[in-house]
């Protein structure tokens, strides 16, 4: 083994002498390898490799958390075997549910992870714990099986790569159990907030309930993801601003300018799910899948 890498963990780089490498020569091909394909190559391969995403919805029941993340993939993303009861429930249960979307050739494997019962208890301290727990042992699975030469080669990701935090339309900053919470929760994973039913909403109340989270996040330290990480924040300079997210989600259809778009029919009118004047679903859109 070479010297220069025998001693480089005592932080030592001699001269590597011999094993040095020349620099490299310019050499004219006779016939074509197929090295312009290698991009090609890369996205065939690309395909037959399904992506894997596992995305955490955390809420109180009511947020219409099931509609949008229907909404979110253009999918009926059911839930399978629901509690019937959820003020029944002594603490959070955790429901993750995996799907396999395809699109033009591309495979999507996604496990959305829901968490019935969360905020629906009277110590809603209580609901932490098997939120965090269930974050931590993914982790530490995956990591075992990359330790494991035997796993390693078909390493499973279970790990929660993201959770969207369901805050209610109520105008007003994070509540006490907010805070606690997503305080605990942002040293452990990509947290992104969302107001849910914006629909409920004027713009300025809108405007003003982001104000005061913003206020909040930024008073507690909270991380919440782009804003914390300084390398995501670089390639989505536009998509911050708009954090936290309004979302609207809807499983109807509504005939806007003659063409067939996802919204809400009111008395006085209707809102459009992908209408940036009406919510920032779009933006949270681009923000996770695009």
């Amino acid at each position: 083994m070479p010297l220069e890498y025998a001693l480089q963990f005592r932080g030592q780089f001699p001269d590597p002498g011999p094993w040095k490498l020349p620099g490299s020569f310019n050499a004219r091909l006779t016939e074509p390898l197929g090295i312009s394909d290698l991009p090609l190559q890369k996205v065939r391969r690309s395909k037959r490799m399904p992506y894997i995403f596992n995305i955490m919805v955390v809420g109180e029941s009511g947020l219409g958390k099931t509609t949008f993340m229907n909404t979110l993939f253009d999918s009926a993303l059911k839930e399978q075997n629901p509690p019937k009861d959820l003020s029944s429930l002594k603490t959070v249960k955790i429901s993750p549910v995996t799907y396999e979307l395809v699109e033009d050739g591309v495979t999507l494997h996604l496990t959305v992870i829901d968490t019935p019962g969360f905020g629906d208890q009277l110590n809603r301290e209580t609901n932490f714990d098997p939120i965090i727990d269930y974050i931590d042992a993914q982790y530490d699975s995956y990591l075992r099986a990359e330790r494991s030469q035997e796993m390693r080669r078909n390493i499973q990701d279970n790990r929660v790569h993201c959770v969207l935090y369901f805050l209610p339309p109520t105008g007003k900053g994070l509540r006490d159990i907010d805070v606690e919470f997503l305080g605990r929760l942002c040293t452990r994973v990509n947290i992104i907030p969302v107001i849910s039913k914006a629909d409920g909403l004027t713009k300025e109340e809108q405007q003003m309930q982001k104000q005061l989270i913003l206020q909040d996040i930024e008073k507690h330290d909270i991380r919440i993801y782009p804003s914390a990480y300084a390398e995501d924040r670089e390639t989505l300079p536009d998509i911050e601003r708009y954090i936290p997210f309004t979302v609207i989600g809807s499983d109807d259809y509504v005939e806007s300018n003659g063409k067939k778009v996802r919204g809400r029919t009111y008395r006085w009118g209707y809102v459009e799910v992908e209408n940036a004047d009406h919510c920032d679903f779009i933006y949270l859109r681009d923000l996770l899948i695009r």
